[in-house]
């Protein structure tokens, strides 16, 4: 007979094989809903659980890829968001966070102020 206390009982021991094994699929590279699939809990679950065990969770989405030489530079020399984005062969979204990524500082919209426009 199983004592009550005993967390095979109560489906904790597995429980506690599955997160190990959840964990370790995730930090191979398998995505929350792929281990959701695999392991048949919901994305919320799998993510908790995930969250639970201390795992630090991967940014969702695309990453923008890092700035090709010359871009921050050509942006700080004075050329313009649409400019660098046309010179580099990006878009303009993707031009802007590559320069927020590296600490630029953007300018705002109008390159400034005008002569008149100093107070």
């Amino acid at each position: 007979m199983t004592d009550p206390g005993d967390s095979d009982a109560r489906g904790e021991g597995r429980e506690l094989e599955v997160d190990a094994e959840l964990v370790r699929a995730y930090e191979d590279g398998a995505t929350i809903t792929e281990l959701a699939a695999r392991f048949g809990m919901t994305y919320y679950k799998a993510r908790a659980s995930l969250i639970t065990a201390g795992v630090e969770l991967r940014q969702v989405g695309p990453t923008t890829p890092s700035a090709p030489p010359g871009l921050v530079e050509a942006y700080l020399g004075g050329a313009n968001i649409h400019d660098v984005a046309k010179r580099f062969g990006l878009s303009f979204g993707v031009a802007r966070r590559m320069l927020l990524q590296n600490g630029v500082r953007l300018r705002p919209k109008g390159g400034g102020p005008k002569d008149g426009d100093r107070s």
